[in-house]
């Protein structure tokens, strides 16, 4: 099985390595057939990815984040999927290049260094610990989609005011589009995130006895989702829009995931098993 694995683990990133560059052909020439193709090329990726992480947890019978590398794959394929469903409800496929970028990169340093079974955190053979951690990482990744959206519409608001018509201009979409497409990835995000805190917090309720704990981990986690809810509730009451939503949505998420890191880092947490 490790050869199988093996052989997945160098095809995943060729794959992805493939999908950017149609979308990076794509972006500079614009026919509708490249902007399929490469469509369809990273929904046959996703396919493969997701084959890769479910036959490594069935053979191993843990949830496949075991290490930062295995943890990172598992991140790139929720960015993947997420960003899939955002271009097939949107409509709109032109800002692949940026998030194809993203994912072959992260995909080809998790092919470098990652490797497959060995010791293991008893958390990651419970199944609902697993469900716990597939909500919440694929709420992470369509908030960081978000962002990137964000800064899509800050650069190009930039260009626009600047009067400056070049690439950036002519391959992105509209300003107003890359605003719906941050809102959408938010909700998603917050949808998903939220699911996945309260699967947690419920699991800790049945397996360990308590409903929350003081762990640096889970305090961050449901002050930024609340926090985000709070925002995505202003500015749907107020209205907002444009520039500031876009400034608000980036920031908001360089914060949390700064105080994340941080945390993971200096702080002890239960959470600690990579």
């Amino acid at each position: 099985m490790d050869h199988y694995f093996q052989s997945l683990n160098v095809l995943l990133p060729l794959l992805y390595g493939a999908v950017f560059g149609i979308y990076a052909w794509y972006f500079l020439q614009g026919a509708r057939s490249t902007g399929l193709t490469a469509s369809r090329l990273l929904l046959v990726t996703i396919i493969v990815h997701i084959i890769f992480l479910v036959s490594q947890g069935i053979h191993y019978r843990i949830f496949p984040i075991a290490t930062v590398f295995s943890s990172m794959t598992m991140f790139t394929l929720d960015l993947a999927i997420i960003y899939y469903v955002i271009e097939k409800k949107t409509k709109e496929n032109r800002t692949g290049i940026f998030f194809l970028g993203i994912i072959f990169s992260f995909q080809l340093l998790s092919s470098m260094f990652i490797s497959f079974g060995g010791p293991t955190n008893s958390l990651l053979h419970n199944p609902m610990f697993g469900i716990h951690t597939t909500f919440t990482i694929l709420g992470i990744a369509a908030l960081a989609i978000a962002a990137l959206y964000s800064f899509m519409y800050l650069m190009l608001a930039k260009q626009i005011k600047g009067h400056r018509f070049g690439l950036i201009y002519n391959g992105l979409p509209v300003l107003e589009t890359l605003e719906n497409m941050a809102r959408y990835a938010t909700g998603v995000g917050i949808v998903l995130l939220g699911i996945g805190i309260m699967l947690g917090h419920l699991w800790a309720y049945k397996v360990l006895g308590y409903f929350f704990k003081m762990d640096i981990k889970i305090i961050v986690s449901d002050i930024a989702w609340l926090s985000y809810v709070i925002g995505w509730v202003y500015v749907r009451f107020k209205g907002l829009h444009g520039l500031r939503m876009s400034q608000v949505s980036m920031w908001g998420f360089v914060l949390f995931f700064v105080v994340l890191a941080i945390g993971n880092i200096f702080a002890s947490t239960f959470h600690q098993f990579i």
